[in-house]
């Protein structure tokens, strides 16, 4: 590796992965000849100097394709510093169907900021209310085949870049001042020929810039993947699954093209039974073909002891047919980058990009199930409730003198959805030196588009008709109006002009004295626009994402380098950040101290913050459903209280989640601290203790927490107040405020704050074999020591690490924090051949209830399973996860892969890669019933291959 190759990998507060000499040895060849000095992630000022005063992870090309990964997103889950908190786009994942995000330390894609070429992408058009998703930056938009490397900045960084760098900074590096022409084409599939995917790319380069003055690189990045069922998904714990979730079994769902009829207990009350008990005022046709037909079985079909199913025989459908592991898929890239060298002091660059991306995911048949209302949503007025209720008399009605409801499937109609993301980039600059400085400035355009369109949704006056004009549910399903596609369209754009410059302003005993400063004006838009049909409230069952809002962001930033002796040096970095409502300033200072020439230590201390989303303060509100737990009518989640009934202990209830303009940013402060440790020429280890905490995190109220303290939020939480459908007391009358809950008021409020600390190990081992080439041993390792959370305020913060956040502390919505991630890969090269074998590691994630805020329970319980103490609320359920599980966890995963790639035919290179070498299953997790894995920690690809030819013209 020549000197200008370790050059590049360089950071004033950044540490190089790279690795490959000690400090001082790097020193000593630095003192011999000049080197080029570069701007790396995290700071203006430009060096050449190893190691900085903060962490920064590298992946060059070479070990980009000793991955296996087919995406950005599959590459980044290979880093250990990546935590939970991401979207995914293999599966319809809600909110964020479709984008696929970024998630350092656990804190959430909104923590997270991603770069291309060390300027910021444009979020996309998403209003993702759940925790840490409110920012979306999808990875989809950068395509793998154009990556240079990629610099993972492991420290707070908004007194760089700004809003969103709490957690650190990802910066796609593509490749630059390229000669020649390639071209890749890639194949992957596991052994079962699942999960398949396809990838043609294209480099094109022509000019040297020193020589021609210029240089022009292109690139194409075309892909697709296919669509796996969740049946072809195999490499799970399918018979852990099958018994305890009953997954995949013959039962999907009873409510099919054959209704079933809930007659109303007490007239005008609109109350109607569900469970076992009250059978006889439950009446299903059976008219399906006798295939279908199944008696529940309580079992076989993991039902609850008050399933109404229980004995009873009715028409299957088949919901499992519609599930997928892996959604079909599209992807398109293109890039170019253009560099023109003006004069021999000033260069003029331009860059430009266009991807889509089509994800086409399979759903089932819209139904209405209306023992309980459901809201309809519409955009100039309040939601209303939804409730079809069949007259006595209706045709379809099996009671003469009472009214019904319904559970009724259209299943000759098309659900699911299709999800279109097209983005376009345009940066145009100039850079270059003038006098002592080196400056650069440029304006930046990048705007995203977003088409969802949802499939089969119930058009309102056609269903209506059932009871305003007495049709049969036969006649309005065969009605062809019954139900449209529904689309949503929306933008998100940045329009940025930035300027910087760098210099030296003096000498001290160490070096240059660096100075960086400059500063940017950014516009930022968000945009989102549901169907026309949605807004007028004539689509049953779907919500409005409805968001307009726009904000100017003017900031100035400034560096100095103090290298005060060859031994010691200090950074400082300070920025200011002018929003309409709030300004910033966060500063930041880092050191660096070489004790000698094995042993270097350094620090940095930084303070950071996040603005508020634009989908949390701009005009507009996101709508939504979900399924809770009414504890006040079933305080454990498994027995409704008298009066009660068992769909309160899984309610299907409507969310209308209103913006707020009086957001604060969030604000942090972070800290580290480590060691750079060279005890041979061969050997390079890293250790680094961070600690970031968080607060003023904004965040929407839950929906459950509004329902669990109702004398904290006081008419938030919409119940029904017939006293028909109210609790009944011990005196037998009814309780007043205890009717079903239907829908949930909400807005978005600057809660507690988020702690988390831990260790970062980076060990490098080199041996040169001589004629038998090189082989290089690489260990990154990160271990979680805290993570903390008080959604409010004042609340206790338990340490969550090697759990699932939000069971073990039941009052946080915290995710999975395993306390151990690493990777270890061998590399052997020798000639035309390059092997490499490497170990992933996932630690386990325990499942035990310990606290909630400020009690904390003498023996921690299961939140699954039996044997939970009196007094349990808000259980799981799933008792036979008893009889599988004795440490409720979710299990450890290791899996081991390994690639090789071959030089020795002129202008080709061969590569393989396998996967999951040994086919290890994914550990089995409750929480993932349908998927069968969970997707935040895990794969159910099991065994993968994938095989690459590359030819160079």
């Amino acid at each position: 590796m020549s000197k200008q190759q370790l050059v590049v990998k360089r950071s004033v507060i950044a540490v190089a992965m790279a690795l490959a000499t000690s400090s001082v040895a790097f020193a000593q060849q630095a003192a011999e000849a000049p080197v080029q000095k570069v701007y790396v992630t995290g700071s203006n000022i430009k060096r050449a100097d190893k190691e900085g005063s903060s962490p920064v992870a590298t992946l060059n090309a070479k070990q980009i394709a000793a991955t296996g990964a087919n995406t950005v997103s599959e590459l980044l889950h290979s880093i250990p510093a990546f935590g939970s908190g991401t979207s995914n786009d293999i599966t319809d994942g809600s909110f964020s169907k479709g984008a696929s995000t970024a998630s350092l330390r656990g804190l959430g894609s909104s923590s997270t900021l991603v770069l291309l070429n060390g300027r910021r992408i444009t979020t996309s058009a998403y209003a993702d209310p759940n925790q840490g998703k409110s920012a979306v930056y999808d990875l989809n938009t950068i395509p793998v085949s154009a990556i240079e490397r990629v610099e993972i900045f492991k420290d707070g960084a908004s007194a760089v870049y700004g809003s969103d760098a709490i957690a650190g900074v990802i910066n796609f590096i593509t490749k630059t001042n390229y000669q020649g022409k390639e071209i890749t084409a890639s194949t992957s599939a596991n052994d079962n020929l699942e999960f398949a995917r396809r990838n043609v790319s294209g480099v094109l380069g022509f000019g040297d810039l020193a020589e021609d003055r210029y240089n022009a690189f292109f690139s194409f990045d075309i892909g697709s993947r296919d669509r796996t069922s969740i049946r072809d998904a195999r490499d799970v714990k399918q018979h852990m699954y099958a018994d305890i979730n009953a997954r995949l079994n013959e039962y999907g769902s009873y409510v099919s093209n054959q209704p079933f009829f809930f007659r109303e207990r007490t007239a005008g009350a609109r109350n109607f039974t569900t469970t076992l008990a009250n059978g006889a005022d439950i009446i299903n046709r059976t008219g399906c073909d006798a295939s279908r037909q199944i008696t529940g079985n309580r079992d076989r079909h993991n039902l609850t002891a008050t399933s109404l199913l229980n004995g009873r025989t009715f028409c299957n459908y088949d919901t499992w047919a519609n599930q997928e592991a892996q959604s079909k898929g599209n992807d398109a890239n293109l890039l170019g980058k253009l560099t023109f060298q003006v004069t021999p002091d000033i260069t003029a660059f331009l860059e430009t990009g266009v991807t889509r991306t089509e994800r086409e995911y399979t759903g089932n048949a819209s139904t209405i199930s209306s023992t309980a209302p459901t809201t309809v949503f519409r955009t100039n007025g309040l939601p209303s409730d939804y409730q079809l209720i069949l007259p006595a008399g209706h045709p379809d009605n099996p009671w003469a003198n009472s009214r019904a409801a319904i559970a009724y499937r259209f299943s000759g109609i098309d659900g699911g959805s299709k999800n279109v993301n097209q983005s376009g980039r345009l940066l145009a600059g100039l850079k270059g030196t003038s006098g002592r400085f080196d400056w650069e400035t440029a304006v930046l355009l990048n705007r995203s588009e977003r088409t969802e369109t949802m499939k089969g949704m119930l058009y309102r006056p056609t269903i209506d008709r059932i009871v305003s004009e007495g049709r049969t549910l036969a006649q309005t399903a065969a009605d062809p109006s019954v139900a449209r596609n529904v689309v949503n369209k929306g933008y998100a754009q940045v329009a940025q002009f930035d300027a910087k410059a760098s210099t030296t302003v003096g000498v001290l005993p160490g070096g240059d004295i660096g100075l960086a400063f400059g500063g940017e004006i950014r516009q930022e838009k968000l945009s989102m626009t549901p169907d026309y049909q949605t807004q007028t409230g004539n689509i049953i069952g779907l919500a409005n994402s409805l968001v307009d809002g726009s904000r100017m962001v003017k900031s100035a930033f400034v560096e100095l380098r103090t290298p005060f002796t060859k031994q010691f040096e200090m950074d400082f970095a300070g920025r200011y950040d002018k929003y309409p409502s709030e300004n910033s300033f966060v500063p930041k200072v880092g050191a660096k101290f070489i004790v000698n020439d094995k042993l270097t230590f350094r620090s940095s201390y930084a303070e950071g913050f996040r603005a508020p989303a634009l989908s949390q303060i701009a005009e507009g509100g996101v709508q939504s459903f979900s399924t809770v737990v009414d504890t006040v009518r079933c305080p454990d989640g498994k027995n409704p209280l008298a009066g009660g009934d068992a769909s309160d202990c899984a309610r299907r209830i409507s969310s209308m989640s209103k913006a707020n303009p009086n957001l604060k940013p969030e604000t942090s402060k972070s800290f580290s601290f480590g060691a750079i440790i060279a005890p041979t020429k061969n050997i390079d280890l890293l250790v680094d203790f961070y600690k970031i905490r968080k607060e003023d995190e904004t965040a929407l109220l839950s929906a459950g927490y509004v329902i669990d303290h109702p004398a904290l939020y006081p008419g938030l939480a919409i119940r029904d107040t017939n006293p028909a459908n109210q609790l009944v007391g011990a005196n037998g009358q009814p309780i007043p405020g205890t009717g079903p809950v239907s829908a949930v008021n909400r807005t978005y409020v600057n809660q507690g704050a988020t702690e988390t600390s831990g260790l970062d190990f980076e060990v490098a081992h080199r041996l040169n074999l001589g004629a038998n080439g090189r082989l290089t041993t690489k260990l990154d390792w990160s271990y979680a020591l805290t993570f903390k959370r008080s959604e409010r305020p004042g609340e206790v913060e338990a340490n969550l690490v090697g759990t699932a956040g939000g069971y073990s502390d039941w009052a946080t919505t915290v995710g999975d924090i395993p306390r151990h991630r690493a990777s270890l890969s061998t590399n052997w090269s020798v000639g035309v051949h390059s092997l490499t074998g490497s170990v992933d590691f996932v630690s386990p994630v325990s499942l035990l209830r310990r606290s909630d805020n400020d009690v904390t329970y003498p023996v921690p319980y299961c939140h699954y399973g039996k044997g939970q103490p009196a007094g349990a609320y808000s259980l799981g359920g799933l008792d036979k996860f008893s009889n599988w599980v004795s440490d409720c966890s979710v299990p450890e995963w290791t899996t081991f892969n390994v690639s090789y790639s071959y030089t020795g035919i002129k202008n080709w290179t061969l590569s393989g890669n396998i996967k999951n070498l040994f086919d290890t299953a994914a550990p089995y997790d409750p929480r993932y019933p349908t998927e069968g894995f969970n997707t935040q920690l895990h794969n159910a690809m099991g065994r993968y291959f994938r095989v690459s030819a590359n030819y160079k013209f």
